[in-house]
């Protein structure tokens, strides 16, 4: 400890008050040479210095509250000219103390700012092997890690148990939570919503056995959460908040495949359950008013998972065109629900923007809207909702090339309801069979039809819509199955999709009809504030005992009454 803290005595810098239960690190050498029983009071060793190693076996091997610090000499910086580069020879450092916090920010304190992008300490892996290894492994309570810098291997720090470990203001590469035996990590926070604790990070992995993780306030390239069916589901994963501050920027997470396949995805969820996505940008600049460079095709991937809420996000820029092979292809999806190897249940879609700007008023160029398909014929995604009539609830999804909605068989419980779908290239809602999309469905008798999304659900037929003094009226008839009851959604755009089928833009109201024996539905309602003389009018079906939504219906603008269907 005293050669440490002469060398705090030569910085040209003010230090910082040393805290009680503190060992700093004064040496970018992985090396221990310090006697038993190897606690604080130990420090240093022969040698003089104090390793980042020795410092964290210090602090497991002595009770209380420990911090580290860092205090490394320009003179010992090997592999960057503007950090000092931690060598870490074996295997990586694991700390198994509680409430043990790893400063690495406080370099700053002894030779200041000389990385203005980043943290002043990062690390390597020496041996080909141990690159290969996270550097720190969390496994104690309580443990925090602060402004680590770019750590050139897999993982910077991966947290193995323990609960309410933190990792903030560090600028590397991933962090990982989880275990793959009973016991895993939980209240693991990354990230935070106060002034220098939002993490630059690669990735962040969470995976089997770690519950309550938030992944809140960063910028990262991509998430990934994925349990197993050997292990057990990551639970109750927040990422993002309510709040700006909350938000994840997620971004550049485009790469290619073999032959040059377009790939890469924002946030990848599999085998997970009770997870919240929430209030995130995602593949676009962090004032939400660009498209973000290097984005894959992908930007919310959910399968096999229990209970998943998507809400309040900003998705755009989801668009990558492949190359070699593949060159000239494009591929893209906002959102993509997906059953595999288990049934995807549960899964509530509300309140987005996709393929616009955070005002939702503009066009961001982004390949298509959501997915909701299955790998294979065995499983299925369930209890799909997409939207919804309160305040806030719909989604806005607008401007994509392709679809906003497309829906294949064997999804067949999939409500699409309250969005504004508009100024998309194909369809606004599209049912199709197994992994494909067909265009307009058209209406059969009885809706006795089967095999497709949505198990091809008929729309309604408007027959016209007029205003009568102040108030705008729609009317109609629906033709499904016989007895059963439905939701006629009526909506109108101010402009036509080229099929002359309508898409959404603004939600009109709704009204509950019964058919009769013959499959028949009259309706009549009054329209909500919003409509105009030149919008095109159009409307859904969902049958209120599936959930199941219909494609839109064809569009028609506003006139005199026309005579009703029979």
């Amino acid at each position: 400890m005293l050669f440490s803290l002469l060398l705090l005595a030569t910085s040209p810098f003010p230090a910082a008050p040393i805290p009680q239960g503190t060992a700093t690190v004064d040496t970018v050498f992985d090396v221990v040479d310090f006697p038993s029983p190897r606690t604080l009071a130990e420090l240093p060793g022969p040698d003089g210095r104090v390793s980042f190693r020795e410092a964290v076996i210090a602090t497991n091997n002595t009770p209380g509250p420990q911090t580290v610090l860092f205090a490394i000499p320009q003179s010992e910086w090997w592999h960057q000219t503007n950090m000092a580069v931690l060598r870490i020879e074996t295997f990586g450092v694991e700390v198994l103390d509680d409430d043990t916090t790893l400063d690495f920010s406080s370099q700053t304190a002894f030779t200041g700012d000389t990385n203005p992008d980043g943290p002043e300490v990062g690390a390597f892996g020496i041996h080909t092997n141990f690159h290969l290894l996270p550097i720190v492994y969390l496994s104690g309570n309580h443990g925090t890690v602060k402004g680590l810098g770019t750590a050139w291997n897999r993982a910077a720090v991966e947290i193995t148990g323990g609960s309410g470990n933190r990792v903030i203001g560090c600028n590397s590469s991933t962090v990982e939570v989880g275990w793959p035996v009973p016991g895993g990590p939980t209240d693991t926070l990354i990230g935070g919503t106060g002034a220098g604790e939002g993490n630059v990070l690669r990735t962040v992995r969470i995976g089997c056995h770690a519950t309550d993780t938030v992944i809140v306030g960063n910028k990262l390239e991509n998430i990934w959460l994925s349990g197993s069916e050997f292990c057990a589901r990551p639970e109750r994963t927040r990422i993002g908040g309510p709040t700006p501050e909350e938000r994840n920027v997620i971004s550049g997470f485009g790469s290619f495949g073999p032959e040059g396949v377009p790939e890469g995805q924002g946030i990848h969820i599999d085998w997970a359950k009770d997870t919240v996505i929430e209030g995130n940008y995602i593949g676009v600049t962090p004032d939400g008013a660009a498209v973000a460079p290097n984005n894959g095709p992908l930007g919310i991937w959910v399968s096999d998972s229990m209970d998943t809420i998507i809400r309040g996000n900003l998705i755009a820029g989801t668009r990558k065109v492949g190359i070699n092979h593949y060159a000239g292809q494009v591929a893209g999806l906002s959102i993509l629900l997906a059953a595999i190897g288990a049934h995807n249940d549960r899964v509530t879609i509300q309140g987005n923007k996709i393929g616009t700007d955070a005002s939702g008023l503009n066009p961001l160029l982004t390949h298509s809207g959501i997915r909701v398909h299955s790998g294979t014929g065995n499983y299925a995604c369930r209890n799909i909702t997409i939207g919804g009539r309160a305040p806030r609830e719909g989604n806005t999804i607008a401007f994509t090339e392709t679809f906003g909605v497309g829906i294949s068989y064997p999804a067949i419980s999939t409500e699409v309801s309250g969005n504004s779908i508009h100024s998309n290239g194909a369809l606004g809602i599209d049912l199709g069979p197994l992994a494909f999309l067909d265009g307009v469905t058209p209406n059969d008798s009885l809706d006795s039809d089967t095999g497709g999304g949505n198990e091809y659900q008929n729309f309604p037929r408007l027959a016209f819509v007029s205003r009568v003094g102040g108030a705008w009226f729609a009317k109609g008839v629906l033709r499904s199955e016989p007895n059963r009851p439905y939701r006629v959604e009526v909506f109108s755009s101010t402009e036509v999709d080229p099929t002359g089928y309508g898409q959404g833009e603004r939600y009109l109201g709704e009204v509950t009809v019964m058919t009769d024996p013959m499959g028949r539905a009259t309706f009549m309602l009054p329209l909500l504030p919003g409509a105009r003389q030149d919008d095109w009018f159009s409307a859904t079906a969902t049958e209120l005992g599936s959930l199941a939504t219909s494609e839109f219906s064809r569009a028609i603008q506003a006139g005199p009454r026309e005579a009703f269907p029979r």
